[in-house]
């Protein structure tokens, strides 16, 4: 399955190194075309993660995460230099599923991203080949 991510970063060399490092992965990457139509770029692409900073033109990361949690619970990955516990218990409190700081080593980042979409999508498509009958598993 090729994998969607989205990423609402504001910092353009960030962003062309996401995504020459996640292209390497195999990862398409997309991003808004406007930080006023994020939610509309979101749906047009129906990603299957997205990554956000939270210091961004118009509205901030944490806008965006309860936005896009409104309509999906698509894995949320906050990157952000800020560096306060409160930043990432919010974000976690909003529906994020992770918080990793800038700067951070594109292979952790990897890491995450791929034990995120393992734990969000393996499971879920191993669960479309089990039938309950008589309170029974059949597989």
């Amino acid at each position: 399955m090729n994998m969607n991510i989205f990423i609402i970063e504001d910092d353009s060399l960030l962003l062309e190194a996401l995504k020459e490092g996640l292209s390497q992965w195999s990862y398409k990457v997309s991003s808004p075309s406007d930080f006023s139509l994020v939610m509309e770029d979101f749906v047009a692409h129906w990603p299957h993660l997205v990554m956000i900073d939270i210091q961004l033109p118009k509205f901030d990361g944490f806008h965006w995460c309860r936005e896009i949690r409104a309509v999906s619970k698509v894995p949320i990955i906050f990157l952000s230099s800020r560096d306060h516990p409160m930043d990432m218990v919010m974000a976690m409190n909003l529906g994020a599923d992770d918080y990793v700081q800038k700067p951070f080593h594109m292979d952790v980042l990897i890491a995450k991203i791929q034990a995120i979409i393992r734990r969000t999508y393996t499971y879920e498509e191993a669960s479309a080949d089990v039938i309950e009958w008589n309170q029974a598993l059949l597989t």
